[in-house]
């Protein structure tokens, strides 16, 4: 009912309406699934960035994920506390501390997939064609380019 409700009161002509009802949705549903596993969509965030590149530091963090410092270190403090995250000094650079994942981050890395794959199936992104999702992939990235001119 509830549904309805909103439908009838609001339609989403603009596409920067609908990629922000879509993000704020998708944000919302895989928070609530987070939560089984005390981690918030941030936290996973930075589990799956850390584990797809390895020796990341929080700067780099920041930079891929397009947050705070502060988001970031707050978030990296409680995944340490939780055991999914360790700092260790780099092999490369003495003076950088890098983020690895512990077997606790590691054992997570599934179920963080599992929760995003369900949600995106749910949804209808599976169903989509291959171009569509280059085409959104490059517009992302059209996006990103657009706010790095002006910074």
């Amino acid at each position: 009912m509830k549904f309805e409700r909103i439908l009838e009161s609001y339609t989403y002509d603009r596409f920067g309406e609908i990629l922000y009802i879509l993000h704020k949705n998708n944000r919302k549903y895989l928070n609530d699934a987070l939560a089984e596993y005390d981690l918030n969509l941030l936290q996973a965030m930075c589990i799956l960035t850390i584990h797809q590149k390895n020796d990341t530091t929080q700067k780099e963090l920041t930079e891929i994920l397009y947050l705070t410092k502060s988001g970031i270190t707050k978030a990296i403090n409680k995944l340490q506390n939780e055991g999914f995250v360790i700092k260790e000094k780099s092999s490369k650079d003495n003076r950088k501390y890098v983020l690895k994942l512990t077997e606790k981050g590691e054992e997570i890395i599934p179920h963080l997939i599992a929760i995003n794959d369900e949600w995106e199936e749910k949804i209808g992104l599976t169903e989509l064609d291959d171009e569509f999702i280059e085409n959104l992939k490059d517009m992302t990235y059209k996006s990103i380019e657009l706010n790095l001119e002006k910074d």
